[in-house]
Parts: C-alpha cells; sequence; structure tokens
C-alpha cells in the first residue's frame, strides 16, 4: 500500500462498540479524537468498516487540513 493510499484510508481500531481512527494501529494508546482506548478490541482500515460506522470526532479531525486550528 502507498503512503498516500495509507493517507486516504487510516488504521481504525475497534474500542468497546465503537470504531476509532488511530495512527499506527494495535501500537495506538489514544484515537485521533483524543479518547484512551482502554477496551481494543479489533483493527481495520477506514474504507473496510465505513465512515458511517466511525467516531464523528475522530472523523472530524481526520477530515481537517493538516496546520488548521481545531474546530
Amino acid at each position: 500500500m502507498t503512503p498516500r493510499a495509507v493517507e486516504q484510508n487510516p488504521v481504525v481500531m475497534l474500542n468497546a462498540s465503537v470504531w476509532h481512527i488511530v495512527e499506527s494501529g494495535r501500537a495506538s494508546d489514544v484515537a485521533l479524537c483524543g479518547l484512551p482506548l482502554r477496551e481494543r478490541r479489533a483493527h481495520s482500515r477506514l474504507r473496510t468498516v465505513g465512515r458511517e460506522n466511525v467516531c464523528p470526532a475522530c472523523l472530524r479531525g481526520y477530515d481537517q487540513p493538516p496546520g488548521s486550528p481545531p474546530s
């Protein structure tokens, strides 16, 4: 998988019953939204699980252009 494809299809982790975007798969301790990952259950890719099944706060952080202030 090319680096550009990874950017467009980030790793997601199932924490309890919610999918969260993470930086490095199983090695991640915190989701993109800032939630500590304490009940890790599985990992996958965003396109596999679908945007509609991912934490909305993680999606907002992921969709934000780099360097822009958080909304």
